[in-house]
């Protein structure tokens, strides 16, 4: 190969990937905008929480994207999902909330739900913006632990019957 040749096709890939970051990401993301909703929804039904914005729930499914990576967890996910719509009629997210739970309660022991409901339970509760929401202070070692902070602080129970 000439010098010549060899710059001018290592300038057209250098312009090809500089093009590349123009299209959107979307390419790389693991989910369809149904199957991120899908995933939304399951972990909602799963932790229902009244108080808490969609936000956090939304960090438990970055985190599911993000360990999609692995492909045998995609299709984990991937067939899961699909057969929340199989157990039952139509779309699941589509179904009241007493349908989606039903189909939830059928699959309880698949892998999908159980992979599913660990990572929300560990991603959701262990996420210390939402502590407070709940009423948890936070560990109380750094200020000394429960012995000098909060051990006999029941303030979070109701007054107990005389």
């Amino acid at each position: 190969m000439r010098r010549r040749s060899f710059l001018a096709s290592s300038s057209v890939l250098t312009i090809a990937a500089l093009a590349l970051p123009i299209y959107p990401a979307r390419a790389n993301e693991p989910f369809t905008e149904g199957q991120t909703a899908v995933l939304l929804r399951l972990v909602k039904d799963i932790f229902p929480h009244d108080a808490l914005s969609d936000e956090p729930y939304l960090a438990v499914v970055e985190q599911l994207a993000s360990a999609a990576a692995d492909p045998d967890f995609l299709q984990l996910l991937r067939e899961g999902m699909s057969s929340l719509d199989g157990a039952g009629e139509g779309d699941w997210i589509d179904r009241i909330e007493a349908d989606r739970i039903a189909a939830l309660k059928e699959m309880e022991t698949t892998p999908f739900f159980i992979t599913v409901r660990v990572s929300a339970l560990f991603g959701l509760y262990g996420n210390p913006a939402i502590w407070s929401t709940f009423g948890y202070e936070g560990a109380s070692y750094e200020q000394g632990g429960y012995l000098f902070r909060g051990f006999d602080d029941l303030d979070w129970l109701p007054e107990p019957l005389s």
